[in-house]
């Protein structure tokens, strides 16, 4: 039982050899559909928000790698929205050109609501934030050796609400 464990530990390990190497250095833009719903006494609304942002990477290791992302919801229902992101990538390498990776991370969210009235009620606007966790898992193809198209899934439990993230990006790594 010790050998085949430790042979499934031997293959596990192995199957990096073709990872990005350690040092390298990434800048890219993305963007993508983020699906929140939010409940807020008693009420239930679901909103949709496309947005865009940039992002920048650095390898620490052959399978760690650490991002900083920002993304901005234009204004929409009365409200916008940048929020600041920084993940940590485990990388997978499926193949010479394709890797796969779980990210896990810290988010912090700034958000701008303006005052407008509906009816004879005014709502007055406001400047809020709010911070929590996120975790989703990725895709990476590498178009050669410095350009890349990534797509990523990300759950954002309790930051303002539970968003779900959807992005596409292009990035260039140095």
């Amino acid at each position: 039982m010790k050998k085949l464990l430790v042979t499934m530990c031997v293959a596990l390990l192995s199957i990096g050899a073709q990872a990005q190497e350690k040092g390298d250095f990434a800048l890219g833009v993305h963007s993508g559909t983020t699906y929140t719903k939010v409940e807020l006494f008693n009420e239930k609304e679901k909103m949709t928000q496309f947005g865009f942002g940039a992002f920048a990477q650095y390898n620490l290791t052959n399978k760690f790698r650490v991002e900083l992302e920002g993304n901005y919801h234009p204004m929409k229902k009365h409200m916008s929205d940048f929020l600041l992101g920084l993940n940590v990538h485990y990388l997978f390498n499926i193949d010479e050109n394709l890797k796969i990776y779980p990210l896990l991370g810290y988010a912090l969210a700034f958000v701008h609501s303006e005052t407008y009235t509906e009816g004879n009620i005014t709502v007055q606007g406001d400047n809020t934030t709010d911070h929590g966790l996120q975790v989703g898992a990725g895709i990476q193809f590498d178009l050669g050796n410095s350009w890349f198209l990534a797509g990523e899934y990300k759950f954002q439990p309790g930051i303002f609400a539970n968003s779900h993230v959807f992005l596409i990006g292009i990035g260039y790594r140095f």
